[in-house]
């Protein structure tokens, strides 16, 4: 990308050729379509069309250099295939892939593959539907989806970087295909921001000027408040220690922003409580969903004072740390209770 210099473009390059002798794939930004030499390149993917036109032949170019052939492969949404016929006028060669050659299963098999997602836990997994996905339908001779969806999410929810990248990638892309030069073709009002708020694997939807009219209105399905976003944490200390040194000084300061936090945090824990009621519940054989007589209600919420104050006692005696208290107070997340102003809920 153009964030890296010459020199060190050409040796990641130079030691990546020597490393993937039998061949390898490159993730790269438009700065590779032009000036970079990297031979025997067969095939060249567009996920998207280049914003600018003229680089569409650079891209291709950069397989069947030298008298060598190669292949040029590019995805485009139903209503962007008008691209196709501006290249040909252009005088520039594109063609449908052929029948005998599939990038996608068809629509049945793609319905039956959302089936199989939305039965399983929306952000839990679900091993066995994961295997029969895998595995394909042998007997219509079908190929099934992988259920990768809920695999990416549980991703996120383990790792802030994920996330803060998956939200400023949305916004990038929504911000590079309004500014298209070839805005009569590639029509903003035409993009499906809720499907592809989905394929950036976002939990919540970014608060920017493009989103602001279209609150509810996406196809989009965004984690419940079950999920506590800001506990999410960076896999990086050093990042996650900075993250919540800025939140100890945002929540002291107070505001709108902060009281928002505290509300979504007691949401979340609140929920989680409730997600640990019901399984005791049927460990003991209970059914989850009897409404409790309001004297066990009573009997629940004495237990549950006397646990906090008894671990109070113990954390005022240092004998537990405060992750330790909170931990052992609200359950495994009970020691996210804290989280600062991701991308998602800041202005972009």
């Amino acid at each position: 990308n153009g964030g890296v210099d010459d020199d060190e473009r050409d040796g990641t390059s130079d030691e990546n050729n020597k490393r993937n002798s039998k061949g390898g794939i490159l993730l790269c930004t438009d700065v590779a379509a032009r000036g970079l030499d990297v031979p025997d390149i067969q095939w060249t993917v567009q996920f998207d069309a280049p914003v600018d036109p003229s680089q569409y032949i650079h891209r291709v170019g950069r397989s069947a250099r030298a008298g060598r052939t190669g292949s040029s492969l590019i995805f485009l949404s139903p209503k962007e295939e008008s691209f196709v016929d501006f290249l040909r006028m252009r005088k520039v060669p594109i063609d449908e892939i052929g029948g005998g050659e599939r990038c996608s299963p068809s629509i049945s098999v793609v319905e039956k593959a959302a089936v199989n997602q939305e039965s399983s836990a929306i952000y839990g997994g679900n091993d066995e539907a994961d295997k029969d996905n895998e595995s394909g339908d042998e007997n219509d001779g079908k190929i099934v989806i992988p259920n990768i969806l809920t695999k990416i999410r549980n991703m996120v929810l383990n790792d802030r970087d994920l996330l803060e990248k998956g939200t400023k990638a949305y916004t990038s892309y929504i911000r590079a295909y309004k500014e298209h030069k070839m805005h009569f073709i590639f029509r903003f009002a035409s993009l499906d921001l809720g499907v592809l708020a989905t394929s950036f694997s976002l939990l919540r939807l970014p608060k920017m000027p493009e989103l602001k009219d279209k609150v509810g209105k996406l196809n989009f399905k965004s984690a419940g408040p079950e999920v506590d976003i800001h506990a999410i944490k960076f896999k990086d200390k050093v990042r996650e220690k900075a993250r919540q040194k800025r939140l100890a000084a945002e929540l002291a300061q107070g505001g709108k922003n902060a009281k928002q936090i505290k509300a979504e945090q007691r949401t979340a824990a609140k929920l989680q409580r409730e997600k640990e009621r019901r399984q005791t519940e049927i460990q003991k054989g209970r059914n989850p969903n009897k409404k409790r007589g309001k004297q066990a209600r009573i009997f629940d919420e004495w237990d549950e004072l006397a646990k906090e104050e008894r671990l109070h006692k113990k954390l005022k005696r240092g004998k537990i740390t405060k992750d330790e208290f909170n931990t052992l107070m609200y359950g495994d997340k009970g020691n996210k209770q804290t989280g600062d102003d991701i991308d998602s809920d800041i202005d972009t």
